[in-house]
């Protein structure tokens, strides 16, 4: 018999329990979808590492001989070490010369090739092995004769081999860039017998550590091994390829958790207030149940079972559905930035605990809500429940109050006596709101930082690049020539209060086309004789203006400990800058890396020996805007949940609030009240709460967005912005979809009974 109740109380409240379903549904799609992705590219990424036996430390800064790499070895924990010389040369294609990052490696033990096409590599083999996305960009084969150009010296090499290597996961051809364009630059490996002319050392020590070792502990001992004022060991969270990624994966579970709770907060607010409306309504039937002898306990899991039932059934279908179709989308889109050799969706248990939450969650809310009906003795719950004792606010009592016309007052004391169901619907259209913020200003922000860093930070629009036979002659010819600013970009250590990281030193010459921002985005010029630190090197480092930091270039066995005189934001490159007064006043030589000028340099100019190549600012943020395919997802996905959310909410809340007001409404038709103007009372408190909403959503949004942006790499800067266009665009979609739904509620003042209704 409850069964047969259970499924007749479902049909009658199918708008209700449809809500709580979708809601349900549409929560655990987004958190199991992104819980796949993010399990699926963490056990996909982890297995490629331990495929390749990617390296746990790094160390630089000397060049290194077979001596080095025994004492590495020898140190406690250390189980491999390998050696390696890393250079920057061009390939000579018909297409042109693109920039290539030569390896020369002693052995394949750490962080070794994965082979996809040709012959395994072999110490003392000629050849070259090179990377699959470069290969099949520029139509590189097995078996052609690549030309390669290192320092004016030109070189061949047979293709043997079609590689991947875990170092080059995601990888930029510059660090100025701030997205890959795989293909237009690339890597290969080769053995030392092959460099062109006298192999110098190898200038990289990659060691593998044993598995429960502890890695600053490692750290210690090779420092004590090697004991150089001028060596570097960088570790994984410290690699360009390894952060950024495993940043993009917390990013993504952060996001796993935040966007589902709207949904499954909305959820649980529906079973509150339908769940308490259905007891209220069933008191009669409740009553009976309990004179027929069913047990306290019986109806009460009758009763849970309802927000169980589906809730549990929507969590279920929407983990099916999201385990599919979230990672299908995603990574379909990510394959372009990050090369991995597969892309497998997983779950980990955060699924399964999602599910158990929501059943327990439900369950919960829903004993809760029925339990006033089911206090009561039997005799008691067969009675008509007691007039509720209705008290006049303080507004009602005001002189205000008798200010305001019929529909005012009546929308107001509707509001204040159904406040659990107000402020669902303002939470509703919140939820809406904060996602079409959101969705608009993942697609301002990054809209806004190709701008930021082309057009204010950047002002020129070529880029000149010096490679280390350049010389600070040459770069002041081309910026003489070119009517040029020169610069330097090195990579550099920074270290405060033992934590340790790897980013960027600027020193910039006199010049108008490198520009710098403090943290509000206004302009400000370099001061002599300290450092301007990042605001996300800042963050890393936790350290303010007017506090030191200890800092010294790779390769350079001094350090230098400089106060802080300034806080600058930039997109990428994060680190320190400074004049080159300043630096030349710390005894480093200023060799320019680049040239930046407005001019379009002469043609065979990147021919030139000392001249690594040039960019074209045009072309980079060109090649950045492309990218903005992914974002279009990204939004598409949020619009979507936004409309979803607003109108599953806003159609529950008013076809809820209609069968509620039936009496009133009939009474004001028999009163003599127009349908139409019936309908614009009905349509003025939705108006009322979905601007509550619209005014609660924007900041929430804008919070959201700014989580969002925070959780990138550290790496990598981005500056919330949300336009006005945007904003506007997102409170007339909120308003829209509101318009719509209560058009088609207020649509059924028509087919109201007034003998039925009045009973």
């Amino acid at each position: 018999m409850l069964k047969r109740k259970l499924w007749r109380d479902f049909l009658k409240n199918r708008t209700q329990f449809l809500s709580i379903f979708l809601m349900s549904l549409l929560g655990m799609l987004v958190f199991v979808g992104l819980d796949a992705e993010a399990a699926g590219l963490r056990k996909s990424s982890d297995t490629y590492y331990e495929q390749t036996n990617l390296a746990d430390l790094w160390l630089q800064g000397s060049l290194f001989t077979d001596r080095d790499q025994d004492s590495a070895l020898r140190t406690r924990n250390v189980k491999r070490a390998s050696l390696r010389l890393t250079v920057d040369a061009k390939a000579q294609l018909p297409s042109g010369e693109p920039s290539m990052k030569l390896n020369f490696i002693s052995d394949q033990e750490v962080s070794g090739m994965l082979l996809l096409e040709g012959t395994p590599w072999q110490p003392g083999t000629a050849g070259i092995w090179v990377d699959d996305m470069f290969a099949l960009r520029q139509g590189v084969e097995i078996g052609d004769i690549l030309t390669l150009r290192y320092e004016s010296v030109d070189f061949q090499e047979p293709v043997r081999g079609i590689i991947k290597n875990p170092e080059y996961v995601y990888y930029t051809g510059d660090q100025a860039e701030m997205m890959p364009d795989y293909g237009n630059y690339g890597y290969g490996f080769l053995d030392p017998e092959e460099f062109p002319g006298d192999f110098p050392g190898y200038d990289t020590i990659l060691v593998d550590i044993q598995e429960e070792a502890s890695i600053s502990a490692v750290k210690k001992a090779l420092v004590q091994s090697f004991a150089s004022e001028n060596l570097v060991i960088t570790g994984r969270n410290q690699q360009s390829s390894y952060q950024t990624l495993d940043s993009e994966i917390e990013q993504h579970k952060m996001m796993g958790l935040l966007f589902p709770s709207v949904f499954l907060f909305i959820a649980v607010l529906g079973i509150i207030t339908t769940m308490t409306r259905m007891t209220a309504n069933q008191r009669m039937q409740i009553g009976t149940l309990k004179a027929l002898g069913f047990t306290r306990k019986k109806i009460t899991r009758h009763y849970v079972s309802y927000g169980i039932l589906i809730s549990v059934l929507g969590a279920v279908l929407g983990s099916v559905l999201g385990y599919w179709l979230i990672p299908e989308l995603i990574f379909s889109n990510f394959s372009q930035m990050y090369l991995l050799p597969s892309w497998d969706r997983s779950l980990s248990a955060l699924s399964a605990a999602g599910l158990v939450l929501v059943a327990v969650i439900s369950a919960l809310v829903s004993f809760l809500a029925c339990q006033r009906q089911l206090r009561e003795s039997p005799a008691d719950t067969l009675k008509p429940p007691a007039p509720k004792h209705i008290r006049h606010t303080v507004l009602e009592k005001s002189k205000l109050w008798l200010r305001m016309n019929f529909s005012s007052q009546w929308n107001l004391r509707d509001i204040l006596r159904n406040k659990i169901r107000s402020l669902m619907g303002v939470i509703g259209v919140a939820g809406c709101t904060m996602l079409l913020i959101c969705a608009f200003g993942c697609y301002d922000s990054f809209r806004s930082l190709a701008d930021w860093s082309f057009e204010e930070l950047m002002t020129n629009r070529t880029k000149i690049l010096l490679d280390e036979q350049g010389g600070v002659h040459l770069g002041q010819e081309l910026a003489d020539q070119y009517d040029g600013q020169m610069i330097v970009e090195k990579a550099a250590e920074f270290e405060s209060d033992g934590v340790t990281k790897t980013g960027q030193l600027t020193a910039v010459d006199d010049g108008s086309y490198y520009h710098f921002q403090n943290p509000k985005q206004q302009e400000v010029q370099l001061t002599e004789g300290g450092i301007a630190l990042s605001y996300k090197m800042a963050q890393a480092l936790d350290v303010e203006e007017g506090e030191f930091v200890n800092w010294h270039p790779i390769g350079d066995s001094t350090w230098h400990r400089s106060r802080i005189s300034q806080i600058y934001r930039v997109p990428t490159g994060q680190g320190i800058a400074m004049t080159r007064k300043t630096y030349e006043k710390l005894d480093l030589s200023f060799r320019p890396t680049a040239v930046l000028t407005n001019q379009i340099p002469e043609a065979g100019l990147g021919d030139q020996e000392g001249i690594q190549g040039i960019q074209s600012l045009d072309d980079m943020k060109n090649s950045m805007n492309e990218t903005m395919e992914m974002m279009y997802l990204m939004v598409g996905i949020l619009i979507l949940a936004a409309i979803i959310l607003g109108t599953v909410v806003l159609y529950n809340l008013g076809a809820l609030s209609f069968i509620e007001k039936t009496r009133e409404i009939a009474t004001l038709k028999v009163l003599g009240f127009r349908t139409r103007r019936i309908r614009g009372i009905l349509q003025k408190q939705n108006l009322w709460i979905t601007a509550a909403g619209i005014l609660l959503g924007i900041p929430l949004g804008y919070g959201l967005l700014a989580a969002l942006c925070g959780s990138i790499s550290e790496s990598q800067d981005m500056i919330p912005y949300v336009s006005k266009a945007s904003m506007l665009l997102s409170a007339a979609g909120t308003l829209l979809v509101s318009a719509g739904v209560n058009f088609l509620l207020s649509g059924k003042t028509k087919l109201i009974e007034l003998v039925e209704a009045l009973k």
